[in-house]
């Protein structure tokens, strides 16, 4: 099948987006794991979407991380801050490139994700 041709299922693409727009969850997991707690220790968090109940969870938010950064390094060093804000929070682009050149790179980023993430 020809590359240039080929269109992600639209279930793919948006579980991209969708991990996309978790990683600041995922970021805080991904912190909470690198501190160590020990499984005798009771720990307390702020938000209590960010309490852990099972490992898993934090490699599993560890492994898309990695996916992410992965895949960001595929796009040039300055688009990558401004897909994230687009995709995560909704901003416009950044007055830098035509909105053609982001949709190019957007369309370069949620690809290499998916491959990434096994989804492809």
């Amino acid at each position: 099948m020809d590359r240039r041709t080929y269109h992600l299922p639209k279930a793919v693409y948006y579980q991209c987006i969708w991990i996309v727009k978790d990683m600041d969850r995922m970021q805080r997991l991904a912190a909470v794991a690198e501190t160590g707690f020990r499984d005798n220790e009771i720990v307390f968090f702020e938000i209590d979407e960010d309490a852990i109940e099972n490992k898993e969870v934090l490699e599993q938010a560890r492994f898309k991380l990695g996916c992410i950064k992965r895949a960001l390094e595929e796009i040039p060093h300055e688009y990558r801050c401004g897909l994230i804000a687009s995709i995560s929070e909704g901003l416009p682009y950044a007055g830098i490139a035509h909105d053609n050149t982001w949709r190019r790179w957007r369309k370069i980023f949620i690809r290499h994700l998916a491959s990434e993430l096994f989804l492809i």
